[in-house]
C-alpha cells in the first residue's frame, strides 16, 4: 500500500467529518449536546487513531523509506497472527533477522498485511528484501519493488565493477546451462521449500534468487535440488515456499535443474 494524494484526502476528510459532527451536535443540542459531542470526539478520535496506526502510519513509513531507506535483506524467524483483519486481509507480525549493508545481523519485528489470496506469502525460513531506516535500524519495511534510489547499473545495491562482472558471468552461465536443460531435460513438477533473495536486482526490479525445491518426477522418487535465477518482479509470489512450479532436470545428473518458463 502506498501513501498517495487520495490517502491524505481521506485523512483530512475524516477529521473534517468528525469536527463538523461535533460542532453540529453542540450548537443544536444545548447542554446535552456538549456531552454527546464529547462522546463523538472520544469515539471518533479512538477510531481515527486505530485506523491511523493500522493503515496510514505504515503507508507513511513505507513512503519515507522509499526515499531514504537503506536496502537490506531479512530472514523470517517467526510468523505470528495478530488477530487483526483489514478488508479480509489478515495482519501478521514477522520476527526478522536483518542483515544490513555492513553485514551485521540483528533481530527486529514488522507488521504487515497478507492478501487472503496468498495466505502463505510469508513463511519461516524465507528471505525477503527490506528497507532499513537510517535513523533507527530496528524500523524496517518490506520492499519487493526494488525501487532503491541508488541503482548505478543493471545490478542494484551498489556492487563493485569486479563483482558486477562476476555476477554477469554467473548469470550468463546459468542461462546457458538452463537453456540446455530446457531443451533436452525431463519435465516435472516441483514444490518450493525455501526462497532466498541474493541481495541483487537484475534488469530493473527483478530479484536474483536461489530456491531450494523438491522435484517430483512422474516415474521416479522425488528429490531435492537448488536452482538460481532472476525472477520477474510481478512473479515473485509464485515462487514462495509451498508454491508449485514446473522445472526440467537433466536425466543423467539430477543436480542440474532449470525453471521451465514455458
Amino acid at each position: 500500500m502506498k501513501m498517495n494524494v487520495g490517502a491524505w484526502i481521506g485523512i483530512a476528510g475524516g477529521i473534517i467529518g468528525i469536527l463538523v459532527a461535533i460542532i453540529s451536535v453542540v450548537v443544536t443540542g444545548g447542554q446535552e449536546g456538549i456531552y454527546i459531542g464529547a462522546g463523538i470526539l472520544v469515539f471518533g478520535g479512538g477510531m481515527f487513531y486505530l485506523f491511523y496506526k493500522l493503515l496510514f502510519a505504515p503507508m507513511i513509513l513505507a513512503s519515507r523509506l522509499k526515499k531514504t531507506g537503506i536496502a537490506g535483506k531479512a530472514l523470517i524467524r517467526e510468523v505470528r497472527d495478530t488477530g487483526v483483519t483489514i478488508n479480509n486481509s489478515p495482519q501478521v507480525k514477522l520476527v526478522l533477522e536483518v542483515k544490513n549493508s555492513f553485514g551485521q545481523k540483528y533481530t527486529t519485528t514488522v507488521r504487515t498485511l497478507v492478501s487472503r489470496l496468498q495466505p502463505d506469502m510469508f513463511q519461516t525460513g524465507m528471505t525477503i528484501p527490506v528497507l532499513i531506516d537510517p535513523k533507527n535500524e530496528n524500523i524496517v519495511v518490506i520492499d519487493f519493488s526494488g525501487e532503491v534510489k541508488s541503482q548505478p547499473s543493471r545490478y542494484s545495491n551498489t556492487i563493485s565493477s569486479a563483482d558486477e562482472n562476476k555476477l554477469k558471468d554467473e548469470l550468463t552461465k546459468n542461462q546457458q546451462e538452463g537453456d540446455m536443460i530446457r531443451i533436452s531435460g525431463r519435465s516435472a513438477r516441483a514444490i518450493v521449500k525455501k526462497y532466498t533473495w541474493l541481495g541483487i536486482y537484475v534488469n530493473g526490479n527483478n530479484p536474483y534468487a536461489e530456491m531450494e525445491i523438491e522435484v517430483m518426477p512422474d516415474d521416479k522418487p522425488a528429490f531435492a535440488a537448488k536452482v538460481k535465477g532472476a525472477i520477474k518482479e510481478e512473479s515473485v509470489s509464485k515462487y514462495q515456499p509451498g508454491e508449485e512450479i514446473f522445472v526440467k532436470y537433466d536425466l543423467y545428473d539430477v543436480t542440474k535443474v532449470a525453471i521451465d518458463h514455458s
